[in-house]
């Protein structure tokens, strides 16, 4: 059987547990005989299904209705209340978000004086609370309160006053980029993202970046240096993920500071996670401003009437039926791609003035989408940014098909999974139509069956072209 992962909304994917599912139980208030008992259950009915993965909604409602059903109305609607196990805790630090981690509050809890004993049971009971309270989100001195709340219950008033003692006398690090030039706070949020870029995950690269934090306060040192916290940071790196990572790290960080803004391309059918991606490649590069080719698509048909160009009006893997005769019910493979180059074309236009405007604004870019087509996408300012394309592709037709029943799920079938098995047969085709264009332009192909895998070539790829422009650059 294929292993079964769970996916959350802000794209990991994890391993299926019976662990995750049974402390679910245990804190809506089930013991721990039932509770296995369920998780096994479930986990017959994913391996009886064949599901490569399953988002963590759909496990959640299958969870409820199984322990409904084994043990009554009362127990579910506890569960139901609680943020599960396998769920996200998202935290807020301005605009910034990461995923609240039991292992990172222990070590920073740690950092503050308590044991590591102590620091455990703390974060586990903070982590406990928010679950049974149905926490999803919450903002960072919120949390920081209930940290604060739950070392006075385990440990006194005078733990907690120790505690808010310790990070009252924490004073502010600032970083200069140079002597006498002006000072901007040190924050491990903005360096745990950075760091990310080069291919750490979030849980170590929190983890480094509180690591960088304790060395820097551990020397006195109010303000530092750029230079010295990027040497602190590669020495980090170094012992933490290889000399080859630190080696990274140290050329995004001269990559950021030539002109050229980043444009990243990423094309791939439907189905096979494209904005998911792009949204994690962002989110790591720092890059803010992210575009769908179909939200240009949307654009233009409230522009242009249907009659005056039909193909818009489709979906990209349908375009041929705005061209077919009335006769016509089964495509040939070239009407197919004809009302798929159509379309593209049409799209092309409102991108190229995209990109052109972003280029003119020295703005980086996030463009993803199934108009993200070799041969479409130059524009007459690309000189000025690092463009750098890359194609998703989905080898296996069982993973394919089973993503749209899971999208159907996760949207509530607001993208039903009708219209895309209907159609899969003309998807596959131009799908294989993409990987062949790539090829012959010498677009990095990007397998799409893990998602992680896919994050991790995805920065190969971008690392590797941005080397190429800074040995430009430098030789230049």
């Amino acid at each position: 059987m294929r292993e079964v992962y769970i996916k959350t909304p802000g794209g990991y994917r994890w391993p299926f547990s019976k662990g995750l599912l049974v402390e679910s139980m245990m804190m809506a208030g089930l013991k721990m005989e039932p509770a296995v008992s369920v998780a096994h259950t479930i986990e017959e009915q994913l391996k009886s299904r064949k599901r490569p993965e399953i988002s963590a909604a759909a496990l959640k409602k299958l969870l409820v209705s199984e322990v409904e059903r084994s043990f009554g109305p009362e127990v579910a609607v506890r569960l139901k209340g609680q943020t599960q196990a396998f769920e996200d805790i998202v935290v807020k630090e301005g605009l910034r978000r990461r995923p609240f981690s039991k292992g990172v509050l222990a070590r920073s809890l740690e950092d503050a004086g308590f044991s590591m004993r102590e620091a455990q049971a703390l974060a586990r009971a903070v982590e406990n609370r928010l679950r049974r309270d149905g926490v999803k989100s919450i903002e960072s001195p919120e949390l920081e309160c209930r940290i604060a709340q739950e070392v006075e219950e385990l440990f006194g008033p005078a733990a907690r006053a120790r505690y808010a003692g310790r990070q009252a006398l924490v004073g502010e690090i600032f970083v200069e980029e140079a002597e006498g030039e002006p000072r901007v706070p040190f924050s491990k949020g903005v360096l745990a993202q950075s760091v990310m870029a080069v291919g750490l995950s979030p849980d170590a690269a929190y983890r480094m970046a509180r690591d960088v934090e304790r060395r820097l306060r551990e020397s006195g040192a109010a303000v530092v240096t750029r230079d010295y916290l990027r040497k602190l940071v590669a020495e980090e790196l170094a012992e933490e993920a290889g000399e080859e990572v630190a080696r990274r790290y140290h050329l995004l960080r001269a990559i950021r500071r030539t002109v050229k803004p980043i444009h990243l391309l990423i094309g791939g059918m439907a189905g096979v996670g494209k904005s998911v991606l792009a949204s994690a490649l962002a989110y790591r590069l720092g890059i803010t401003r992210m575009i769908s080719t179909d939200a240009v698509r949307e654009i233009l048909r409230a522009t242009i009437p249907q009659g005056l160009l039909p193909t818009l009006y489709t979906s990209s893997f349908d375009s041929w039926q705005a061209l077919a005769t009335p006769q016509t019910t089964e495509p040939s493979p070239e009407l197919v791609m004809q009302g798929f180059r159509d379309q593209v074309s049409r799209v092309a236009v409102g991108l190229r003035a995209v990109q052109e405007r972003a280029a003119q604004e020295r703005t980086s870019l996030v463009v993803e989408g199934v108009h993200v087509v070799p041969g479409y996408m130059s524009h007459q300012h690309q000189s000025e940014v690092i463009q750098i394309p890359m194609m998703l592709v989905l080898e296996d037709e069982e993973i394919h098909r089973n993503r749209f029943f899971l999208r159907d799920r996760e949207t509530g079938g607001s993208r039903a999974q009708g219209s895309y098995l209907r159609s899969f047969e003309q998807i596959r085709l131009i799908q294989s139509h993409l990987a062949e264009l790539a090829k012959g332009a010498g677009i990095p192909i990007i397998p799409a069956a893990n998602l992680d895998s896919a994050i991790e070539k995805g920065l190969e790829v971008i690392v590797e072209r941005l080397q190429e422009v800074y040995l430009e650059v430098v030789q230049g």
